[in-house]
C-alpha cells in the first residue's frame, strides 16, 4: 500500500517476485488500523460523547472494530491498531467529543499533540 504518485523512478530487476498467499497478504494489510500494516498489537478504546456518538456509530473505522452504546448515552469504540500516528490524527479531529480510555501510551500521544497545539495557539 503506497501512493503511486510518490514513485520517483522505477527499474526492472533480474530477480522474480516471491508469491504470497492471498489470505496471508490480506491479513497483513488489514489487521491493523489505517495505513500502517502488520499485525495489530493494541486495542484502542475510545469513548465518544452523546453529541458525536450517532455519527461515529455509523462509521467503519476498521473491519474488526467493536462498538457499544453505554448507559450514559455515549458510544464506546474499540479498534485494533499497530502504529498510533494515523489513529491519533483521527482522534484529534473529534476534539472534545472523544476521550481515549486506553491504552495509556495512546492517551499520552494525544495529550502530547494537544500540548503542542496549545503552545501554538497561546500566542
Amino acid at each position: 500500500m503506497f501512493a503511486v504518485d510518490n514513485i520517483g523512478s522505477a527499474k526492472i530487476l533480474d530477480q522474480t517476485a516471491q508469491p504470497t498467499d492471498p489470505k496471508q497478504l490480506e491479513q497483513f494489510l488489514t489487521s491493523s488500523y489505517g495505513i500502517f500494516s502488520g499485525d495489530a498489537e493494541h486495542i484502542a478504546i475510545l469513548e465518544f460523547t452523546k453529541a458525536r456518538a450517532q455519527w461515529v456509530s455509523d462509521e467503519n473505522w476498521h473491519p474488526n472494530q467493536l462498538g457499544q452504546w453505554l448507559n450514559n448515552g455515549n458510544y464506546q469504540l474499540s479498534i485494533p491498531f499497530n502504529d498510533s500516528r494515523e489513529l491519533i490524527m483521527d482522534i484529534l479531529k473529534h476534539g472534545a467529543e472523544v476521550e481515549v480510555k486506553s491504552p495509556q501510551f495512546l492517551l499520552d500521544g494525544v495529550r502530547e499533540q494537544i500540548e503542542a497545539m496549545q503552545k501554538i495557539y497561546k500566542k
